[in-house]
């Protein structure tokens, strides 16, 4: 069953005030759920910590990782630094706070070595799982977290671009046209590369701006070896959050479609209210069995993507299968 924020939060605080807080959440749902807002306010409850942004938190009871290389995966040296943090000891009347941000990016070894801080976790420890992928997390770490499935209303969507709104209107119409064709499909391919390619340089902007602010006020007391650390860090965590916004625009997509599948089996609540009409005509247009071809070949070109292959080309092949 999931939750609105408001309702998990009651049922945690719930459990907080009669003493029986696990020591471990999965906190799950999609982009816009509000995993970070109830990963906040269970901060507030447990620690007095009110912060508008998890990353503003600078106490040394609360620690965030999340995937910064440039593979997008959290590595066990992120994990390792988390334990080592969750055993010191702290102040009497705080607990320890560790929150994993899209932990469905943990490597193996770092799965395996966070299922010992599961087993055995230091007193006082509370640990916030954030996913919208739950599924990808191995059963053993699945099964030592109390699940928390939260809900997104339709206000709460992801808030994707104008040029991204357009391409899913663009898509969603070549889907409900019944002649579609290599040309079109190659077009939605180009267009969602442009979009991907614009977001890369915004991305690319922004930590810039970043390191020249950092370079401004530390330049001149550290010596060059920290310059190109940070130079490479910075680059890592552009790549980190480029592939992060292609991931949740290509689940933009599959939500679209998803839309549709609902649809053809009878139920009404949508993820894009606003594309219903839309939306319906191409669950009309598609029979179900095509349908869901379509939707495992972007499910295929999302684990594509994971890989090394080169994104231009694994997309147009993705689309081409989806949309042609």
């Amino acid at each position: 069953m999931a939750f609105s924020t408001d309702q998990a939060f009651a049922y945690l605080k719930r459990s907080h005030d009669e003493g029986r807080l696990a020591h471990a959440y999965l906190i799950s749902g999609r982009e816009g759920a509000g995993k970070d807002e109830l990963a906040l306010r269970l901060i507030a409850l447990t620690n007095g910590i009110r912060a508008e942004r998890v990353e503003a938190i600078r106490d040394p009871n609360v620690h965030l990782i999340r995937p910064e290389s440039r593979s997008r995966r959290i590595k066990i040296d992120q994990i390792r630094a988390l334990e080592r943090q969750l055993h010191l000891s702290g102040a009497p009347d705080k607990i320890k706070v560790g929150i994993i941000r899209e932990a469905d990016r943990l490597q193996q070894e770092s799965e395996n070595a966070f299922l010992k801080t599961l087993e055995e976790p230091p007193p006082g420890t509370l640990l916030l799982l954030l996913t919208a992928q739950p599924e990808q997390l191995l059963d053993t770490i699945r099964s030592r977290c109390i699940g928390v499935a939260l809900y997104a209303p339709g206000d709460h969507q992801p808030e994707f671009s104008e040029g991204f709104r357009t391409f899913l209107q663009a898509a969603g119409g070549t889907l409900a046209n019944s002649k579609r064709s290599l040309s079109r499909a190659l077009v939605l391919a180009g267009t969602f590369g442009r979009i991907l390619k614009a977001e890369k340089e915004q991305i690319a902007k922004e930590n810039d701006a970043a390191m020249r602010e950092e370079i401004e006020r530390y330049g001149e007391t550290t010596d060059g070896d920290w310059l190109k650390r940070r130079e490479v860090f910075y680059k890592d965590r552009t790549e980190s959050e480029y592939v992060r916004r292609r991931t949740v625009m290509l689940e933009g997509v599959l939500a679209f479609l998803g839309d549709a599948v609902r649809i053809q089996a009878g139920y009404r609540r949508l993820d894009f209210e606003h594309f219903a009409d839309l939306t319906e005509a191409v669950a009309r247009q598609l029979s179900p069995s095509d349908l869901n071809h379509r939707f495992s070949a972007l499910e295929n070109l999302r684990g594509q993507l994971e890989t090394t292959v080169l994104d231009s080309l694994a997309i147009e092949v993705g689309f081409i299968k989806a949309f042609a």
